[in-house]
C-alpha cells in the first residue's frame, strides 16, 4: 500500500524547489542530494509498507508537471512563463527519478 504522506512529502519538496529555481538560480547538489533521499526513502517504504513508492512519486510529479500554476511568483516572470519552467523542472526530476541507479 503506497504512503500518501510519503508522497506528498517530496512531490511538495520537489515543487518548492522548482519555485525557486524560478527565482533565484538552484544549486545542483541540493536537488541531487533530494532525490537521493527520494530514492533512499522509497526504498524503506517499500520494504516496510509495499513496492511502488518511487513510481508513485514519478506518477505525481508528471501529473503536477501538467496542472497550471495560476501565477508566478510575485515580482518574477510571467505566468506562461513560470508553468513553462515549472513544467520542465518538475518533469525532469521526474524522468530523472524513473531511471534506474
Amino acid at each position: 500500500m503506497i504512503e500518501e504522506s510519503y508522497v506528498r512529502l517530496y512531490a511538495g519538496d520537489f515543487a518548492r524547489l522548482a519555485a525557486r529555481a524560478e527565482v533565484t538560480p538552484l544549486d545542483p547538489a541540493i536537488l541531487t542530494r533530494r532525490m537521493k533521499e527520494a530514492r533512499v526513502h522509497a526504498g524503506v517504504m517499500d520494504a516496510r509498507k509495499g513496492d511502488g513508492h518511487l513510481e508513485a512519486l514519478v506518477t505525481r510529479l508528471r501529473d503536477e508537471a501538467r496542472r497550471p500554476r495560476s501565477r508566478g511568483l510575485m515580482g518574477s516572470i510571467e505566468t506562461a512563463e513560470a508553468n513553462a519552467h515549472h513544467h520542465a523542472f518538475l518533469t525532469t526530476v521526474a524522468d530523472a527519478l524513473s531511471v534506474a541507479d
